[in-house]
């Protein structure tokens, strides 16, 4: 199995549920992932504001928040990109809004371009910790991250470039039974235990 995860997106899984993607239980995950890969842009190293923005006037995520807190962010992102022309797959948002989340789900095409322009300010940042360039210690902490779900049953292993995770092969359950709300437990458990030490 190739579907690889990445610590910084992996943490907002609950976020991005009905932002699209298809498969089943164990490709959802990645491709919700993905759909975040794929709006998520870089940026000029931000300094933090009092208030929890950025230089930039993005809102910057934190380790220590709460799904709620993280959710709230993600939402005004995507009310800001559907009020600026790109589509929102309506059945999707429903079925989110029905399982109680305060998620808009849209389309992936990219298009309008000019609403992600729009929007560029109210894109959530990453918290710094999961960001390679701005911690010195990534690599270390993110084989930690990777080991501390192995340890919880997950048959991971880290990919050789070290742009994710993928299941090991040949195994009858993968997930070690770590699916839905108990990985994102784990994930988020694990998350803080890995990226809160130090190296």
């Amino acid at each position: 199995m190739t579907n690889a995860r990445r610590v910084g997106l992996a943490t907002l899984t609950l976020i991005t549920t009905a932002l699209g993607g298809c498969g089943g239980a164990e490709s959802d995950d990645a491709a919700r992932t993905a759909d975040v890969a794929s709006l998520a842009t870089g940026s000029a190293a931000p300094t933090a504001s009092a208030s929890g923005g950025t230089a930039t006037g993005r809102p910057q995520l934190r380790l220590d928040m709460t799904e709620e807190e993280e959710e709230r962010f993600w939402y005004t992102y995507q009310v800001c990109l559907r009020d600026n022309g790109v589509k929102e797959l309506k059945e999707r948002s429903a079925g989110a809004a029905a399982g109680g989340k305060r998620i808009i789900s849209l389309d992936q095409s990219g298009e309008p371009k000019a609403a992600y322009v729009a929007c560029a300010d109210k894109l959530p940042l990453q918290p710094p910790e999961l960001d390679e360039e701005k911690n010195p210690n990534y690599a270390a902490q993110w084989n930690d991250y990777v080991q501390c779900l192995r340890g919880r049953g997950m048959k991971i292993h880290s990919l050789p470039d070290g742009s994710g995770w993928t299941y090991d092969d040949g195994v009858a359950d993968p997930s070690g039974g770590l699916q839905g709300a108990a990985y994102d437990k784990a994930e988020k458990e694990c998350t803080m235990e890995a990226f809160r030490g130090k190296k």
